[in-house]
């Protein structure tokens, strides 16, 4: 578990974001975490995703929840490059119709 991080259930994260409350900043970031480790089954985390859907996420919540995402994987470090980088991610579904314009674009930069 990453520090700082205390421990929930998932099973209470669930009923809590399905019941309409609010997610923590905690519960937030121990959700991602704990999912990230195959401590939370991809059941339980189908389940938030659909009370999530249903109930929605104020602003804090999303931006938390971005920042956790973040925070859950591996960055690389391209500093040495002596040109600026950036980065164009897709977390799938359905209709990414980004990337075959903005290829090209970046390209000619």
């Amino acid at each position: 578990m990453s520090a700082g991080t205390e421990a929930f259930d998932a099973v209470d994260v669930i009923v809590a974001k399905r019941d309409g409350h609010r997610l923590s900043d905690a519960q937030i970031d121990w959700v991602i975490d704990a999912y990230t480790r195959g401590v939370v089954a991809e059941e339980q985390m189908s389940a938030l995703n659909m009370a999530i859907l249903l109930n929605g996420m104020d602003r804090i919540e999303i931006s938390r929840w971005t920042a956790a995402m973040i925070a859950s994987g591996e960055r690389m470090d391209f500093s040495a490059l002596s040109r600026p980088t950036a980065d164009k991610h897709s977390t799938g579904g359905v209709g990414d119709k980004i990337t075959l314009p903005l290829a090209p674009l970046v390209a000619v930069f």
